[in-house]
């Protein structure tokens, strides 16, 4: 036990730890973050309400991919005066383009 004491001191007392914890386990991190006295006390809450958003967009956010509700990524696209047919990997199958002379 006292041995897991002394790597949590470890990590609280040095600031390169707190922030590398925050970016690549930031429940550590931000237990870290406020159990030290690095940063004031609105650089902790400003930290911790930004991770608290990232999370919560985490879980909740929409994602904004282009699949519809069967997974499917099938579609046909009109660009430039050219069709494109995509089929359900998202794999462009075909193109057909109008001539213009």
């Amino acid at each position: 036990m006292m041995d897991f004491q002394k790597a949590i001191d470890s990590c609280v007392s040095n600031r390169v730890v707190v922030i590398f914890l925050l970016i690549v386990f930031f429940p550590l991190g931000l237990y870290c973050l406020w159990k030290g006295q690095h940063f004031s006390k609105t650089v902790r809450w400003v930290i911790t309400a930004l991770l608290g958003l990232w999370t919560l967009s985490l879980l909740f956010g929409g994602g904004g991919s282009s699949y519809d509700d069967n997974g499917s990524c099938a579609a046909v696209i009109e660009s430039n005066g050219c069709t494109y047919y995509r089929d359900s990997d998202c794999n462009v199958i075909s193109r057909s383009c109008e001539s213009v002379y």
